[in-house]
């Protein structure tokens, strides 16, 4: 019997990047990521904060502390003080039930790199308040580099760096990785890590 295959893998490490010539570079893009809602907008629409190495962290804590407190005062709705029913047109306790059935409205913070120890940092401070819960999660993103081609050194300056006869196959396999046509782009995978952040 023929030995069988393994099935293919999903967790398999990505292929290695080709190695760039000496008069190539990359030059990295910002991450793209959808805009950021406002604060006040509803349940429905994502609350995230992205976090770089730069985010000062008490003016990241502020920033929670009042999406935390608006998601708490959308959930508590309209108090009507004479009695009646409360929220527009009555439905204010319909809409409670379904908030509390629905599951508590969360406050997500990304960051890659060198931003994730400041994420980290984050959700280990509100994991010590006792008034919120925090959950940590990991992933990897798909991001675009530009690469860049410069000045290519002349033939002449080659042949005197060289020198002898040794060299003259390395030479050519320079120039055939030269006569290949760079890709304007490229995706690497980076790193991130996602904190959700609630009241309890």
């Amino acid at each position: 019997m023929a030995p069988s295959q393994p099935p293919p893998s999903k967790n398999r490490p990505p292929p290695k990047l080709k190695r760039l010539p000496p008069h190539a570079h990359i030059s990295k893009r910002p991450l793209l990521h959808p805009a950021i809602p406002s604060p006040y907008t509803s349940a429905s629409q994502k609350k995230i904060l992205y976090i770089s190495a730069r985010t000062p962290f008490i003016s990241a804590v502020k920033r929670i502390r009042k999406l935390l407190s608006l998601i708490d005062e959308r959930e508590v709705g309209q108090i009507d003080l004479a009695g009646g029913k409360s929220g527009r047109n009555g439905k204010g306790s319909e809409r409670q039930k379904l908030g509390k059935k629905a599951g508590k409205e969360e406050v997500f913070l990304k960051g890659t790199g060198r931003a994730i120890e400041k994420v980290l940092g984050l959700a280990l401070f509100f994991e010590g308040q006792e008034d919120v819960k925090v959950r940590v999660g990991t992933g990897s993103v798909g991001v675009v580099d530009d690469i860049v081609e410069g000045d290519r050194p002349e033939k002449g300056e080659e042949q005197e760096e060289g020198g002898g006869q040794g060299n003259m196959d390395v030479d050519r396999e320079e120039e055939n990785e030269e006569d290949e046509e760079l890709p304007e782009t490229q995706i690497r995978k980076a790193s991130f890590v996602e904190v959700a952040i609630s009241l309890r």
